[in-house]
């Protein structure tokens, strides 16, 4: 029954750290286009490089498949798109370094 009762908590904690991060990478992308115009701007340009720069690799890669993957996923995807999925990368690396530092400051370093 313990281990039960764990695994849900463990499963509830997990669902609400999805939402928390989904939460905080939809924050920053609207603040950064609201408040950091400039910024966002250039991050977008980066952004649509890095596409670019996947859709000629694909290309080089194997043409075939770049067609279809141009006329499926990467004609889809814009630079804005590619811009939230590395925020949201960058925002979930964050957390997880928080929620490390805090579990080792409260736990200390485990012992071997």
């Amino acid at each position: 029954m313990n281990q039960v009762l764990s695994t849900i908590a463990f499963v509830l904690l997990f669902v609400v750290y999805l939402i928390v991060e989904v939460f905080l990478a939809m924050m920053t992308y609207m603040y950064l286009n609201l408040y950091h115009p400039l910024t966002f701007g250039s991050l977008t340009q980066l952004a649509s490089g890095l596409l670019h720069s996947v859709a000629t690799y694909l290309q080089q890669l194997s043409p075939d498949l770049a067609t279809r993957a141009y006329a499926t996923l990467l004609g889809e995807l814009g630079p804005k798109s590619v811009l939230l999925l590395l925020i949201g990368l960058l925002v979930s690396a964050v957390m997880r370094l928080l929620i490390w530092l805090v579990r080792r400051t409260i736990l200390g370093p485990r012992s071997a």
